[in-house]
This record gives structure tokens, C-alpha cells and sequence, in this order.
């Protein structure tokens, strides 16, 4: 019996840096974006480049095995080196793969470029490959027996995955968390609408939120998500508070800690882990969601998804001695 099971994208991730880069801003009547911008005909120099894995699959599953649980993976890999690759980091920290590894000479793992901005927020370039064709007629259901399953973004055939697993778990009584991301709730809460009929916990950002709802306000965005099916609705918002309506209709607002952030890949994964960690642990909201908070600041403080992972001894250690504010209050 797993304590959790992962269902995700899986990458090798190229990190690119350059002093050559400049951030331009576009302004319209109704918008304005950032934008990462290169010289046009140039050759620049890369100052410093590193390869870690990276992939909300395997990212959580990582950071859920930190913590001390029981963890399988399910995802899809490439016959390559960048896909054995990754089955070796999996193995290393205890995870058990259960997915599929291509048969097809064109399906190649999962990879991205990761460029970072003066400001040291990143632009990624993803090439999904093989995470996109996951059959889930080939996973082994006799092997799915656990008490979670951590759902995160999976596109093309592998959406029917996500779909399957969700109905499985409904089934059989297993508990789901979901932590998407935009590209997938850019499709609406209609698309989404088989998984989040049946997810207990679900977490995401902001910017995912109002894509689903159409709203910009982070109070009636938990409302409207958790008309949807969620028994747990969790909006991150950056460096501003992040929002939580429980179980009970508990609105929790935390206040992050001012950090200087390196580099921000990754993050989002093991906060949303790391928070059902600490709930199966101690099935304490304001605990985990204390401890999730520790674990991506310590994410976001270095380069790669999966460094400086907290084991859950430090992040409890590190919980006790922070400073995060958080209040509460009942929703009537």
C-alpha cells in the first residue's frame, strides 16, 4: 500500500544563463505583459547552464518521498538517456515507477529550456515528447493501491489518464489531490470537470484560478472552485498571500516570508506536496500549510526543482522557528 501515487509530466531541464537578456514591457488598452528579449542576430554567451529533472510528476513524487511516505510515480518515459536518467533519480530517492516507457524511436522524454530574467523570474521552453502519450489502458491497476493519488498537469492522450485515474479513485474510495497548471486550465472547468468532481484538495495559483472561474478576486474565486467538487481549495498568489477555505468553510490567509528567490521552477510542486504531506501526517491544516510554505521557500532559494528538497524533520524543525503569520477566520 502507497501512501501516495503521482500522475505527471516528467523533463530534463536545461537552465540557461545570460547577462544579455533585457525585460520589456508591452502595454495595450487592456493588458500589460513582461517579456524576456535577446538581441536578433546575435550569438550570445551562456554565463552558466545546469541540467536537473524537473516535471510535476516527478517533482512531487520526490518531495512526497522526503517526507518520509511510501511514493509511486506514474508518467511516461523515452527509450533514451534522458529517460533512464530520470528512472535512476527515481530509484535514488525511493520512488517506484509504474508508468510506461515508449516503444517509439520519435517519443522522446519530456525536456525544457529554463531562461532566466534579470529579474530572476524564468521563461520556460517545454518540449513535452513522450508525456503526452500515456495509454492508460496500460497501467497496471493491481499495482494502484494507495491512499492518495497526486494529480498534476498531463495534455494530449495522457489527459484521458488523468480523467481514468480520477473515476478509479472515486471508485475505490482513494483520495485526490490535483495541482494543475495554466495550460490546462486555460481549457475551462468544463474540460476539468470529470477530475474536479472527484478531487478532495486542490491547489493553484492565482492567474490558474481566474482561468476557471473568470473572477479576480481570490475570496469568490475559493467559492466558485469549491462549487465545483473540492472539499480544499488552495490559491497561491507569488510573494502576496496565499488563501485557503477547508473542510469545515475555515478561510486561512498566509503570509509568506520576504525571501530572496533564485529561481522559481518547482516551487509550486513542493508546496502543493509537501502541504498533503504534512496533512497525512497530522491532518492539521495550519500545520501544513506552515510546512509547505517552508519547503518551496527553501525551493525557491536555489537552482533546480529538487535540490534543496527539505526532508520532513528540517521542515518541521524550520516551521517552528519561522515567522509565518497566518489567520483564520469562519465563513459564514
Amino acid at each position: 500500500m502507497y501512501d501516495v501515487i503521482t500522475l505527471g509530466s516528467n523533463t530534463i531541464d536545461a537552465f540557461v544563463y545570460t547577462d544579455k537578456n533585457e525585460s520589456i514591457s508591452i502595454k495595450t488598452m487592456v493588458s500589460e505583459e513582461t517579456y524576456i528579449s535577446y538581441p536578433l542576430g546575435s550569438k550570445l554567451l551562456i554565463n552558466d547552464l545546469d541540467f536537473y529533472t524537473g516535471g510535476g510528476g516527478t517533482n512531487s513524487s520526490i518531495c512526497l518521498a522526503r517526507m518520509g511516505l511510501r511514493v509511486a510515480y506514474i508518467g511516461k518515459l523515452g527509450n533514451d538517456g534522458n529517460g533512464m536518467m530520470i528512472l535512476d533519480e527515481l530509484k535514488k530517492e525511493n520512488v517506484d515507477f509504474l508508468g510506461e516507457i515508449s516503444s517509439l524511436p520519435e517519443e522522446k522524454t519530456g525536456y525544457s529550456v529554463v531562461l532566466d530574467s534579470i529579474e530572476h523570474n524564468r521563461t520556460i521552453l517545454s518540449f513535452r515528447g513522450a508525456n503526452d502519450t500515456l495509454d492508460y489502458s496500460k497501467i497496471n491497476r493491481e499495482k494502484l493501491k494507495t491512499k492518495w493519488f497526486y494529480l498534476s498537469t498531463m495534455m494530449g492522450k495522457s489527459f484521458e489518464a488523468l480523467e481514468y485515474i480520477a473515476s478509479y479513485a472515486n471508485e475505490n474510495k482513494i483520495r485526490v489531490i490535483f495541482n494543475p497548471n495554466n495550460s490546462i486550465c486555460e481549457k475551462g472547468a468544463a474540460y476539468l470537470e470529470k477530475i474536479l468532481k472527484n478531487t478532495e484538495i486542490f491547489i493553484l495559483n492565482s492567474e490558474e484560478a481566474s482561468l476557471l472561474t473568470g473572477k479576480n478576486d481570490s475570496g469568490k474565486n475559493m467559492a466558485a472552485l469549491k462549487e465545483l467538487g473540492p472539499k480544499v481549495v488552495i490559491i497561491t498568489d507569488g510573494k502576496k498571500p496565499i488563501n485557503c477555505i477547508d473542510y469545515d468553510n475555515n478561510h486561512y490567509v498566509v503570509h509568506p516570508l520576504d525571501i530572496r528567490v533564485i529561481e522559481a521552477t518547482g516551487a509550486g510542486d513542493s508546496f502543493a506536496s509537501t502541504f498533503l504531506a504534512g496533512l497525512i501526517k497530522t491532518k492539521d491544516i495550519e500545520f501544513s500549510l506552515k510546512l509547505a510554505i517552508v519547503n518551496s521557500h527553501s525551493v525557491l532559494k536555489y537552482k533546480g526543482a529538487k535540490n534543496k528538497l527539505l526532508t520532513y524533520d528540517d521542515a518541521v524543525k524550520i516551521a517552528a522557528e519561522s515567522k509565518i503569520r497566518i489567520e483564520k477566520h469562519k465563513i459564514s
